[in-house]
């Protein structure tokens, strides 16, 4: 046959060539990206079994566990994987990602070629792909800042999806199967725990999962954001370890943005050995070159340019970083959770006359509105009021079903509509895929959990991850992710999880353990970039040059006359979320260096 694979390491287990791949084991040939912590345990099993090992490597285990369970053998992994398995005796490739979808798997066919990879630029770099923009791809992105699996930015380039198997025969003929779905676990009967107990049992279950991912022939650090979920897991490693772990936290010279100072409290308490790298505006813009050659689609979460520059920061200290990703989604940590839980409850009509009246507010007179109603209501204050306010008008007058699915967009399908030349029309993969979670008997929460869990977390923020600290030779771990964990996590009732309408009650509950409440119980900032400011300013230009009206039109993908209309709104008023265009600009970088 015509086959080829082909491995580049970043060794993190067995530092020696015993863990090289391509690794055969009789009629199995394994690639393999990513890690499973649990391999020794896995390992002693298999050698009961009379199987012998070479090296002390993961891959290894993989390989010769997938030889004895075939496909089974993967509900015995704990951890992030992405793998092709040649069968030499039965003339197949399998492939399969984890179930969460940390780590990535690319695939291209046509024209009885298939190429696969970790990354769509290595796919790219065959020059005999015909690279043709995937619009559905393109409006996704716009409305998401994210292109959602399987789809990629080309079309006949696809992402296999997380807990997937793919097989292909020598015929070129494929197959898919699900091995493990989260919302089985959310549909599982809940337990009847009482608090005590539920917080005993999570915490060990985290004790487990942190400890798991510690597990290198190299040194570990984490990722401190001085937020609930990076402080717990600083907090139970540097507890239960006889040395100082190393931290590692972004800053910014913008007060507002810059939560380093937390951070840094943080660490202080908890005795770890802190580090601190802070970017300016500069910083950023000298590397958006290379943020479209880390992202080879279009991606638009602007935290993975500080991501990148921490990770290469980190990557002269530690070789594997642990970061709190999924923290949010299982514990319900997002301020979104709270504004949806309550919109929902107002009658439609009544959100349709609020929205009448509040779209007429500029951001700067709602914050002066809100001052009054914290001050003399108890409301909570948010950070970054301008963005959340601009999210919430477009969100008034949802039904429940779409507050769900629109929860996270930055362009409206009416605008989009407007911006791009070519049309998208037609039910779409995301909208089924929507209807099946819209269609659960789950409390409404639980349905954007889910939502989040499948889309955003694995499509933005463990790309993010995954790209940035990959392309600085450093390895991110997830340990929230674990799936004994969700699997409990999902089991816990909302009136345990949102106890008191309090977001993260449980995993704030633990942390009151190891820091004062002040730190604990501060308002959630999340991780942003002042971008407006950026954009109106130090970026300006290149904004300009990139969405100059004679370029879109030569380009064709865009109306340049409406988007002349969005760009002056922006520039002049109050009403245009800077993540719109922002979104823009990465497009357009990207497409300079890819998309041509």
């Amino acid at each position: 046959f015509n086959l080829a694979l082909a491995h580049q390491r970043l060794a993190i287990l067995d530092l020696t060539k015993s863990g090289h791949q391509p690794m055969v084991f009789k009629n199995l040939v394994i690639v393999y990206n990513g890690e499973v912590y649990n391999f020794k345990e896995i390992r002693r099993k298999l050698q009961k079994k009379g199987y012998k090992f070479e090296s002390n490597s993961d891959t290894e285990v993989v390989l010769k566990n997938y030889f004895e369970w075939q496909k089974k053998s993967v509900l015995d992994f704990r951890g992030m994987f992405a793998f092709a398995i040649w069968d030499r005796a039965k003339k197949k490739l399998i492939f399969c990602r984890d179930r969460l979808g940390v780590k990535p798997l690319y695939y291209y066919l046509d024209n009885n070629l298939f190429i696969f990879a970790s990354e769509l630029k290595a796919i790219l770099s065959y020059k005999e792909i015909k690279k043709e923009i995937n619009f559905e791809a393109l409006r996704y992105f716009l409305e998401f800042g994210y292109i959602p699996a399987p789809l990629t930015i080309f079309k006949n380039i696809y992402k296999l999806e997380p807990a997937h198997f793919l097989e292909i025969d020598k015929n070129f003929k494929i197959k898919k199967e699900k091995y493990w779905k989260i919302e089985d676990c959310f549909l599982k009967e809940k337990l009847d725990l009482e608090e005590e107990e539920t917080l005993e049992t999570v915490e060990n279950l985290l004790k487990e999962s942190f400890f798991l991912r510690t597990v290198a022939d190299v040194e570990v650090g984490v990722f401190l954001s001085g937020g609930i979920d990076s402080s717990l897991l600083s907090a139970i490693l540097q507890k239960n370890s006889s040395k100082k772990i190393k931290t590692f936290t972004i800053g910014f010279f913008e007060k507002e943005y810059d939560e380093a100072p937390f951070a840094k409290k943080v660490a202080q308490i908890l005795g770890t050995d802190h580090f601190e790298y802070y970017v300016s505006s500069n910083d950023l813009k000298g590397l958006l070159e290379k943020f479209v050659k880390i992202y080879d689609e279009p991606f638009g979460d602007s935290a993975s340019l500080p991501m990148y520059l921490l990770s290469n920061f980190a990557s002269k200290k530690v070789k594997v970083l642990l970061s709190a990703d999924g923290g949010d989604e299982l514990f319900l940590g997002y301020t979104k959770y709270e504004i949806l839980n309550l919109l929902q409850k107002l009658p439609l009509p009544l959100r349709f006359f609020l929205k009448k009246i509040l779209k007429n507010f500029s951001p700067k007179k709602a914050k002066n509105l809100y001052q009054i109603l914290i001050k003399f209501f108890g409301f909570k204050e948010f950070s970054h009021f301008k963005e959340r306010w601009l999210k919430f008008i477009n969100l008034m007058d949802k039904n429940q079903s779409e507050l769900i699915y629109f929860s996270g967009n930055y362009w409206q399908e009416k605008e989009i509509d407007s911006l791009l030349k070519e049309p998208v029309s037609g039910s779409s993969f995301l909208e089924k895929e929507f209807l099946k979670i819209k269609n659960l008997k789950l409390p409404f929460l639980e349905k954007i959990q889910l939502w989040d869990l499948k889309t955003y977390l694995s499509d933005d923020l463990l790309t993010k991850t995954d790209r940035s600290t990959m392309f600085a030779s450093i390895e991110a771990r997830e340990p929230y992710l674990d799936h004994k964990l969700i699997e409990f996590l999902t089991r816990i009732p909302l009136k345990l999880k949102f106890k008191n309408n309090e977001l993260k009650y449980l995993s704030k509950k633990l942390l009151l353990k190891y820091l004062p409440k002040e730190l604990v119980s501060r308002p959630k900032a999340g991780f942003c970039l002042p971008l407006e400011k950026w954009l109106k300013n130090d970026w300006k230009e290149l904004l300009k040059e990139n969405l100059d009206y004679f370029y879109l039109k030569k380009q064709g993908l865009f109306n340049p006359d409406y988007l002349k209309k969005i760009l002056n709104d922006f520039f002049q008023k109050e009403k245009i979320l800077s993540e719109k265009i922002w979104l823009l600009l990465v497009f357009q970088l990207w497409y300079q260096r890819w998309g041509k």
